[in-house]
């Protein structure tokens, strides 16, 4: 296959993912309000996911990395979440919503890592650049999310049935992903004399420790951020058309971040980058807690120095430093932390605290504890020496 050719259909699946994602995530605090949710049930609902991400989608990625068949996998677990999806149908009540996302998000969760895995490897291996790839998906969700607000608006049930429709054309665009490096060529790449390390080691550095500490950090304050949301923007007294809009633009304001992400990263390094986007979380949590109009849509611009920098600093830094034959594991160890730990923290937290203050006086009490917590680790990572290193 030619690397124009596999550069397209590694395109193809980045967009059919985010296409996905953006049917599910950014109405779901708006929907569960609409059928009666508290923000604490809202909190332990959206927790789901990254519980998940936690205890379930690890093990997808070591079936992923010891099979080798990393294709297969991930096909069917993307066909495990779309017919999962429409179970949704059959919830009335916070129990049967409880049961139904546990099934749901025990394939869901792990369509992230294992795709990125998939993908970084092979854009690698094809000289295609991922944030290339990755804007595709960056104008796909924003597209998607954008004609779903109106679209949810007046038929609001419409949204799971549009969630399997989109995991379904995931399915089809991941039959035609382009061959990876076989396992024995990793081990021959892997082999240069580099030590690969015990069974349970992942990584070759332990510089990633604080890459995964920033990756958390910024994700608690984020994750509290898009969860709430919905439920802050209609308690506001707009309409979901709104979420939609501001989706919309956090979204388009990655792609001038990734034109130029690859340059960043050679420029300043990926753990520069990480300490300036965890400080910028904290404006952006500040703004969107003052719940004008104006400054939404100036949080929502924010995305692309707060998120998609974070991201792609991440992703790419894992796939670069991870041992042979351990690619989908490093990324589902960064799902566990950012996806998991952290969002779960975001959510559940978020959700009571929320109850206890009201989310505008939440939103700024997150956005101090994203400070602390951002301060901390950058003041424990230059005492470590790294900073000297880079």
């Amino acid at each position: 296959m030619t690397e124009a050719g596999a550069g397209r259909r590694l395109l193809m699946v980045n967009i059919a993912y985010w296409v996905a994602a953006g049917t599910y995530g950014p109405f779901l605090s708006a929907y569960y309000t609409a059928r009666g949710m508290t923000a604490a049930q809202i909190g332990m609902l959206l927790s789901i996911s990254p519980i998940a991400s936690i205890l379930i989608q690890p093990l997808w990625a070591r079936l992923s990395d010891r099979s080798g068949k990393r294709k297969l996998v991930l096909m069917f677990i993307t066909l495990g979440a779309a017919g999962t999806s429409l179970l949704y149908y059959c919830a009335e009540s916070f129990p049967m919503y409880f049961a139904v996302t546990v099934i749901f998000t025990a394939f869901f969760s792990a369509l992230l890592p294992l795709c990125d895995a998939l993908v970084i490897e092979t854009a690698g291996q094809y000289h295609r650049d991922f944030a290339k790839i990755r804007m595709g998906g960056t104008l796909g969700y924003a597209f998607v999310v954008f004609i779903i607000g109106f679209y949810l608006e007046k038929v609001p049930m419409a949204q799971f049935a549009l969630v399997c429709a989109a995991i379904l054309l995931l399915v089809v665009v991941e039959s035609r992903l382009p061959p990876p490096r076989s396992r024995a060529e990793e081990r021959a790449v892997g082999s240069g004399g580099a030590k690969t390390g015990g069974k349970r080691q992942i990584f070759r550095s332990k510089e990633a420790v604080f890459v995964l500490a920033f990756a958390f950090v910024s994700q608690m304050g984020l994750g509290f951020s898009g969860a709430f949301m919905g439920r802050y923007v209609v308690m506001l007294g707009y309409s979901q058309s709104l979420v939609g809009v501001l989706s919309c633009i956090s979204a388009l304001s990655e792609v001038p971040i990734l034109l130029m992400a690859s340059r960043l990263v050679w420029r300043f390094g990926e753990i520069p980058i990480l300490m300036a986007s965890s400080l910028l979380m904290t404006v952006r949590i500040f703004l969107t807690g003052l719940g004008y109009i104006p400054t939404l849509v100036v949080a929502q611009l924010m995305q692309s120095v707060t998120y998609m920098t974070v991201y792609f600093c991440c992703t790419t830094y894992i796939s670069k430093n991870v041992l042979p034959g351990k690619q989908s594991q490093g990324q589902s160890l960064l799902a566990m932390v950012q996806v998991g730990f952290a969002s779960v923290i975001a959510n559940v937290g978020g959700g009571f605290v929320s109850d206890m203050l009201g989310i505008p006086r939440a939103y700024m009490a997150v956005a101090l504890m994203t400070l602390v917590l951002t301060t901390a680790v950058i003041l424990i990572y230059r005492h470590s020496g790294w900073g000297e290193k880079r």
